[in-house]
C-alpha cells in the first residue's frame, strides 16, 4: 500500500472516503490496496458490464459478449446493440470519455445516491470481495505450505539432533575405553 495516503483515501486518485462513500479493499498485484468505487471498476474492466454493471460468470457464453477495441472492457451485446445486425467496433464508455466516473457523490446535502451509482458501488463492493477471498484464500494455501514446510524442518532437526548424540555417545564411549587401554598399559609396564 501506499504509505503516504490515509486510510480514508484511495491509492490511486487520492479521492477521499466522503467523496467516494466507499474505500474498499482491493488485492491488486500482489498487494492489498485501497480503491474507491470508480479506481475499482477501472482497474477491473472484464469482470463486469460497463453499461449494465452486472459482474461476468461464466454462464454468459462469449457470443453474447463485445470486447472494446481499445481495452479488456467486456460488455454484454443486449446492452450495447438492440438490434441482431452485426454489431460495428465497440467502445466502453471509460474509453470514449477518459475522464468518465462510474460513481456519483453523495448528494451533499441528503446524503443519498441515485439508482445508477448504487448500482455501480454493489459491483465494486462485489470485485472487491472477491478480490479479497482470492488473496485469503492464496494466504491461507500459503500458511499451509509453511507449516508443512515448518513440520518436515523441525522433523529433520529433530533426526539431526539424535543423530548428533548418538556421535557424541559413541565418542564418549571411544574416549572411556581409549582411557581405560591407557590405564590398563600403565599399569602392565608399572608392574613390569
Amino acid at each position: 500500500m501506499n504509505s503516504s495516503s490515509s486510510p480514508s483515501q484511495c491509492d490511486l486518485c487520492s479521492t477521499t472516503q466522503s467523496l467516494s462513500l466507499i474505500i474498499h479493499n482491493v488485492r491488486s498485484r500482489f498487494h492489498n490496496r485501497r480503491f474507491c468505487t470508480n479506481c475499482v471498476l477501472k482497474q477491473h474492466p472484464g469482470t463486469f458490464c460497463p453499461i449494465c454493471f452486472e459482474l461476468f460468470d461464466d454462464s454468459i457464453s462469449p457470443h453474447h459478449r463485445l470486447m472494446c477495441v481499445r481495452c479488456p472492457a467486456v460488455a454484454h451485446r443486449s446492452c450495447v446493440f438492440s438490434s441482431a445486425t452485426p454489431p460495428p467496433p465497440f467502445k466502453c464508455p471509460t474509453c470514449l470519455h477518459p475522464n468518465l466516473t462510474f460513481f456519483n457523490p453523495p448528494n451533499p446535502k441528503t446524503g443519498a445516491i441515485d439508482a445508477q451509482s448504487a448500482k455501480v458501488l454493489v459491483t465494486a463492493a462485489r470485485i472487491a470481495a472477491v478480490s479479497m477471498s482470492k488473496a485469503a484464500a492464496a494466504a491461507r494455501s500459503e500458511a499451509e505450505r509453511c507449516a508443512r514446510e515448518a513440520c518436515l524442518a523441525k522433523k529433520r532437526a529433530k533426526e539431526a539432533l539424535e543423530t548428533l548424540l548418538e556421535i557424541v555417545a559413541k565418542e564418549k564411549e571411544g574416549h572411556k575405553e581409549q582411557q581405560k587401554g591407557r590405564a590398563s598399559g600403565a599399569g602392565r609396564l608399572h608392574v613390569a
